[in-house]
C-alpha cells in the first residue's frame, strides 16, 4: 500500500493538469466546439500545411492583499499586485479538426 499510495498522488496531479484537461477536451473535435467556447480568437497565425493556429489571451488583475491578519507586528504583510496572463492556442487543422492545443500561464 505505501508503494502504491505516491504513484496514485502523481496520477492525480497529473490528471489536474489545465494543459492535459484542454488536451482532452478538444483535441479531435471541431473548431465550432472552440469558437463557441472561446469566442473569435485575437489572433490566427497561418501555420503552412493548412493549419491555423488560433490564439486567445486574458489579462486578470490580481490586487495586493495582505497576507495574514498582522498581529504582533507593526508592519503589515502585503503580497504585491501584479497581471496574470493566459494564453490559450488551438492548432485547427484545413478539416477544421483541432490537432493540437497549449495552455500557458505567467505573471506580468
Amino acid at each position: 500500500m505505501r508503494k502504491i499510495f505516491p504513484f496514485l498522488l502523481i496520477v492525480l496531479l497529473m490528471s489536474c493538469n489545465v494543459e492535459k484537461q484542454i488536451e482532452r477536451k478538444y483535441e479531435g473535435e471541431g473548431r465550432e466546439m472552440v469558437l463557441h467556447d472561446f469566442g473569435e480568437p485575437q489572433k490566427v497565425v497561418d501555420m503552412g500545411n493548412g493549419i491555423e493556429r488560433f490564439i486567445y489571451i486574458k489579462e486578470t488583475y490580481i490586487r495586493e492583499t495582505e497576507i495574514g491578519i498582522g498581529k504582533g507586528t507593526l508592519d503589515p504583510r502585503i503580497s504585491p499586485a501584479f497581471i496574470k496572463e493566459e494564453t490559450w492556442r488551438f492548432d485547427i487543422d484545413a478539416k477544421g479538426q483541432v490537432v493540437g492545443s497549449n495552455y500557458e500561464k505567467r505573471q506580468k
